[in-house]
C-alpha cells in the first residue's frame, strides 16, 4: 500500500533581473514564513475505486539566509487530506506531526536568466521505523519487526492513520513510510516563493483496528506535475503554528 502525505515549501523573491554566477542575491529571506505543500496522488480505494487525492501540509518555517544558502527550520502544523470523494475520509493525527519536532534543512538560491531559483532537496525520511540504510533497506512488513517504532506514542506500531470508508467502515491503520521530496521554485517577491514539488512515497501497512482496512488502497504519484506544488509566504514575526492552522485557507487563498 502506498500513500502520500505530502508536503510543500517555499521562499520568496520578486521578478528580479538575472545575475552572474557567484552573485549574492539582492534580497534577504531571513524571517518567519508560512509554507503550504500540496501533493497529489491517484489512489484505488477499496469499495470505491480510483480517485485523485490531494494532501496539503502547512508548515511554520524560520529561514536564515547567508549569501545564497538558506537554512530552513520547519515545524509541521497541519495535514489536510481531500480524498477525492465524500465516501472516504483520511486523518493524520496531530501526535504524528508533533513527533517530527523541528526539522532543519538547507536550500540554495541560484541565479537564472529570469531571476532567482529556490531549491530545497529533502533527504530520504523513514517514519515509523529505524533503518540502518534509510534509502536502500526494505521497509518492515510486520509489526513484530524490531526495526518498527511507535513514532506517535499511541501504543501502536509505526504511524497511526484514521480512515473511514462509505460512512460505515472506520478504524485505524498502522503504517511505515519512506518519503523523499524536492522543492524547486522561483523567488517571485521578497516575501513570496512558488514552485513545483517532486516527491516519492512508499508505504507498508502493518495492521489495522478493523480487518476491512488492511487491504488499504494502492496509490501512485499523480503524473500531472502542476498538481504537486508549494507556496511560501512571509508572515509577521511571532506568528505561531496555531495561527497558521487557524488562518491557512485565508493566507493561501484556499
Amino acid at each position: 500500500m502506498r500513500e502520500t502525505v505530502a508536503c510543500l515549501l517555499v521562499v520568496l523573491g520578486i521578478g528580479l533581473p538575472a545575475f552572474g554566477s557567484g552573485e549574492v542575491p539582492p534580497f534577504d529571506l531571513t524571517g518567519t514564513w508560512g509554507v503550504m505543500q500540496v501533493t497529489s496522488d491517484i489512489v484505488a480505494y477499496p469499495f470505491v475505486g480510483q480517485r485523485i487525492r490531494t494532501t496539503t501540509l502547512i508548515l511554520h518555517v524560520e529561514m536564515r539566509q547567508t549569501g545564497s544558502i538558506v537554512t530552513v527550520s520547519e515545524t509541521h502544523c497541519l495535514v489536510d487530506t481531500n480524498d477525492g470523494t465524500t465516501m472516504v475520509s483520511t486523518e493524520i493525527p496531530e501526535a504524528f506531526l508533533r513527533s517530527l519536532g523541528v526539522v532543519e534543512r538547507t536550500a540554495t538560491l541560484e541565479a537564472t536568466a529570469d531571476g532567482w531559483r529556490f531549491v530545497e532537496p529533502w533527504p530520504t525520511e523513514v517514519h515509523g521505523a529505524r533503518l540502518a540504510d534509510p534509502v536502500n533497506d526494505p521497509l518492515p512488513t510486520t509489526a513484530d519487526d524490531p526495526r518498527v517504532v511507535d513514532q506517535d506514542g499511541d501504543g501502536q506500531p509505526g504511524i497511526t492513520v484514521r480512515v473511514r470508508v462509505l460512512g460505515l467502515i472506520s478504524g485505524e491503520v498502522y503504517v511505515v513510510q519512506r518519503l523523499w521530496k524536492l522543492l524547486d521554485g522561483e523567488v517571485v517577491a521578497p516575501d513570496l516563493i512558488r514552485g513545483f514539488l517532486t516527491w516519492t512515497n512508499e508505504q507498508v501497512t502493518l495492521g489495522a483496528s478493523n480487518p476491512f482496512l488492511t487491504a488499504g488502497g494502492e496509490a501512485q504519484v499523480d503524473p500531472v506535475r502542476e498538481r504537486s506544488y508549494f507556496v511560501a509566504i512571509r508572515v509577521p514575526t511571532g506568528t505561531t503554528c496555531a495561527d497558521l492552522t487557524t488562518n491557512w485557507r485565508t493566507l493561501f487563498d484556499r
